[in-house]
């Protein structure tokens, strides 16, 4: 079984580097044998004394390494499988692997660990630059990885360390059993850093910059899956709440579930936009502009716009704020009913979530019928369409 995808888990996020097993260790990554044996003995006499030690002299780890994590990084360095993927994600230097990259690749390697761990520090308050300097070690780090994962030298590299390294757990491996993972590791401290809800505006900014690249590009919406999703289904709650009591006909409880939960549950999806689809976003907006609307106006028909007035009107303009083109009309119509105590009275227009999609859906099945008639005859055309309208219909229902 390939296990090596465990340690592209362990390393994930904002201590890629600091878990790093030859930042911990100080090892080189050509070390081997008696070496790794005599210089473990050193550590673990020195520890026994001291609390903690400072690793390689590039490792981002200021307070030092205590005794567990050396202990605990040289087990990992018994596993190749394990130790290969850290040898990709440190620097080579000048050590002697014999693998026949010419002497730039190892200089662009090493550049690309340097400007991504300075990204990452500078994020979390270690020796990296400040100001624009994240950003701009971002965007280094970026162009650089890509140069080195497109680089035809890297398969030839890793497939001799798998030789050099002589053991039985690596075969069957192939240079690519490595490297599928090494993308989605790279971009895996923007998940961590995308929980600082402030710093999400930079971060889709920064993160769009490393989707030019087509390496990078697959992977990166899974890294901010888990930071949509939790933000979605607190949404979708909150929204399940107030359309309860809409339906129960607690009015007044609706309305107080829109301001405490809903709107909140959505100003955080909002800040999660530029990880986010269109398509998913304007759905989002839709679902939210409906409740909004339809709870709004809830209140309304049973005559209790007047002691609710000045909420309403804020709850009916951040719908207008937020509401899709296919919705902005009815929404901006209803919103200058309840401004003018008129939405009682049937000015207004509840909204259903389900139609605009249905007329969506009939719309591209006639569209759909006409090409079909064209190219495939009266048959096809007729299919279609009818096709379609059972669609709206159960859009409808």
């Amino acid at each position: 079984m390939k296990e090596s995808p465990a340690r592209f888990a362990d390393l994930a996020g904002l201590r890629l580097y600091r878990r790093n097993i030859f930042a911990v260790t100080g090892l080189p990554v050509a070390a081997q044998g008696p070496a790794v044996r005599r210089h473990r003995q050193r550590l673990d006499a020195r520890l026994a004394v001291e609390e903690t030690w400072a690793g390689d002299a590039a490792a981002p780890a200021p307070d030092g390494y205590r005794r567990e994590e050396v202990r605990y990084a040289f087990e990992e360095f018994q596993d190749p499988r394990r130790r290969l993927v850290d040898e990709l994600l440190w620097f080579w230097r000048d050590a002697d692997l014999g693998c026949g990259c010419a002497p730039a690749t190892h200089e662009q390697h090493d550049e690309a660990v340097r400007v991504h761990s300075q990204a990452i520090e500078a994020e979390t308050g270690g020796t990296g630059p400040r100001g624009d300097g994240p950003n701009r070690s971002w965007r280094a780090a970026a162009t650089a990885w890509a140069s080195v994962l497109e680089n035809p030298d890297l398969r030839g590299h890793i497939a001799h360390r798998i030789t050099a390294l002589a053991d039985p757990r690596l075969d069957g491996y192939s240079p690519d059993d490595f490297l599928a993972g090494v993308p989605g590791l790279l971009l895996s401290p923007f998940g961590e850093l995308a929980a600082d809800r402030s710093a999400r505006p930079r971060l889709a900014e920064v993160s769009a910059g490393w989707s030019k690249y087509p390496v990078f590009a697959t992977p990166l919406p899974d890294v901010f899956e888990n930071t949509v999703e939790q933000s979605v289904d607190r949404l979708k709650d909150a929204l399940r709440t107030a359309g309860e009591r809409h339906q129960a006909g607690e009015h007044a409880d609706a309305l107080a579930a829109l301001e405490q939960r809903v709107l909140p549950a959505y100003a955080e999806f909002e800040s999660l936009k530029g990880f986010v689809s269109q398509s998913r976003s304007e759905e989002m907006a839709h679902t939210v502009t409906v409740a909004l609307n339809n709870v709004a106006l809830g209140v309304c028909e049973a005559g209790l716009q007047k002691p609710f007035r000045s909420t309403l009107i804020e709850v009916m303009e951040h719908a207008s704020r937020i509401a899709p083109r296919r919705d902005k009309a009815q929404i901006d119509q209803n919103l200058a009913a309840v401004r003018l105590g008129r939405a009682g009275a049937g000015a207004a227009q509840q909204l259903k979530p389900s139609e605009c999609a249905g007329c969506v859906v009939l719309l591209l099945a006639i569209v759909g019928g006409v090409i079909g008639g064209i190219t495939g005859g009266p048959a096809w055309a007729v299919g279609i369409i009818v096709g379609g309208f059972v669609l709206a219909g159960m859009f409808a229902s």
